[in-house]
């Protein structure tokens, strides 16, 4: 059984490595050519720009390549095995389809987990070294930049602040406007500075307006060069925030989740994508379920091109199950835990079914 396990590991593994290389570079050869005018007009006509570039994009798109790239090679290996008749001579040997399938598993843990690193760890570090570069580059003041990023908005208790850019991994920010409130309905104060700068543990405002409104309504306006900001809210809350929740980590999703008092967007929209990343590792698990039966069913030549399209076909279906289930999450409509984990179940289910009508239990 070492021996099984080992052989088809390697085959496994080369044949990703080789997808997710192939695949990878097509991915970003195309956004590369989506991209390319607006990355040298605002950071210049160079190779090392290009380079950068590709070096910043690289993880994000390997770590969405990664589930497809798993189907692929599982049912190229598969339907190998099963051309050559090797499938049948593991089945003379003793071996039931089952364990055959379960020789896979070390090499697919381990893919799982590499995948889970990358979207996790990663994926975010580059995403943030991205979103830095870019609004270093750009003037987001200036009307006719069409790419500015939407204004950053952030709650602390019954305070609300609005950013128009944040810069230095959030700890300098630009375009503030404060809300300040004693109760949900009792507006306090505006507050208007041209930029904030966290220093000493608490946030610096310069170019200040105040707008004071007193219980009979009676406004009054109070300019400062500079005023002293006391919030909970730090530099990593207007980072997280204006980083997308695709380039959060689990932790920085969960803190985001269970604190309903800070956060720009409702809870349950971190609670989907917080499940989301714990159900991605299953993702290398679904698509090799997916190809078992498929493969298992390539015994002649004519059916190799329709199965083949059959396991693609239902790797797609896969992923725009999922799409529209993470949609429904973050807009509410469902519960975070049912919109993320819906398509592993079902797609677990779909192809065990089909395992057990070939194979039997």
């Amino acid at each position: 059984m070492r021996t099984l396990v080992g052989y088809v590991s390697r085959m496994l593994i080369m044949q990703f490595a080789l997808m997710l290389f192939g695949f990878t570079a097509l991915l970003q050869l195309l956004d590369l050519l989506n991209n390319t005018s607006k990355l040298f007009a605002r950071h210049g006509l160079s190779l090392s720009t290009i380079l950068h570039y590709i070096w910043l994009r690289l993880p994000d798109l390997a770590s969405f390549l990664f589930p497809f790239c798993v189907l692929i090679a599982a049912l190229l290996v598969l339907s190998r095995l099963a051309q050559s008749a090797e499938v049948m001579a593991m089945k003379a040997a003793g071996l039931s389809y089952w364990r055959i399938l379960a020789s896979f598993l070390p090499a697919a843990f381990v893919i799982a987990a590499l995948h889970f690193v990358v979207a996790d760890q990663v994926a975010p570090v580059a995403a943030r070294a991205m979103e830095d570069w870019n609004a270093a580059a750009v003037d987001f003041t200036a009307d006719s930049d069409k790419d500015a990023p939407a204004p950053v908005w952030a709650r602390d208790g019954y305070n609300l602040a609005r950013v128009v850019v944040v810069l230095d991994r959030g700890r300098s920010l630009s375009g503030v406007t404060l809300f300040l409130r004693s109760s949900a309905s009792l507006f306090q104060e505006r507050v208007v500075a041209g930029r904030a700068e966290f220093r000493d543990g608490g946030w610096d405002l310069y170019q200040v307006e105040r707008t004071l409104i007193g219980p009979t309504g009676a406004t009054e306006i109070i300019r400062q060069a500079e005023w002293r900001w006391v919030t909970n809210l730090s530099p990593q809350h207007f980072s997280d925030l204006a980083a997308t929740p695709a380039s959060l980590s689990l932790r920085e999703l969960h803190n985001f989740a269970a604190n309903e008092n800070v956060g720009s967007r409702p809870v349950y929209y971190y609670e989907t994508w917080f499940n989301k990343r714990l159900a991605l590792p299953i993702m290398t698990l679904i698509m090799l379920l997916l190809a078992a039966p498929v493969a298992q069913s390539l015994r002649r030549q004519r059916g190799v091109g329709w199965g083949f399209m059959a396991g693609v076909g239902m790797g797609f279906l896969y992923f725009i199950a999922d799409g529209i289930l993470q949609s429904l999450g973050e807009s509410g409509m469902l519960p975070p835990m049912l919109a993320a984990w819906s398509s592993v179940v079902l797609f677990a289910a779909i192809g065990i079914t089909g395992l057990i009508k070939i194979e039997g239990y």
